[in-house]
């Protein structure tokens, strides 16, 4: 246990019942709404995944990627020679 919830712990023992039920309240809606949130980042992570499958293409078959890779840096950079 950390040291601020030992803290907590403490400072809630001094509470009156009614007081430690909205700390319950307060917590269980702050614990939904992280949960909420790491859901909606599965799902966004899951569409892009889903939208980049959709854009799948092939290359030809003669595609050299080396030479690619070559022809830009060459034409970006100009030689080093």
């Amino acid at each position: 246990m950390t040291a601020i919830q030992q803290q907590a712990i403490q400072l809630i023992y001094q509470l009156p019942d009614d007081k430690i039920k909205a700390i319950i309240t307060l917590a269980v809606d702050e614990l939904r709404l992280m949960e909420f949130q790491k859901q909606e980042q599965i799902t966004k992570k899951q569409n892009a995944f889903a939208r980049l499958e959709q854009l799948s293409f092939e290359l030809p078959d003669n595609f050299d990627a080396d030479a690619e890779l070559a022809s830009t840096l060459e034409e970006k950079y100009g030689t080093a020679d």
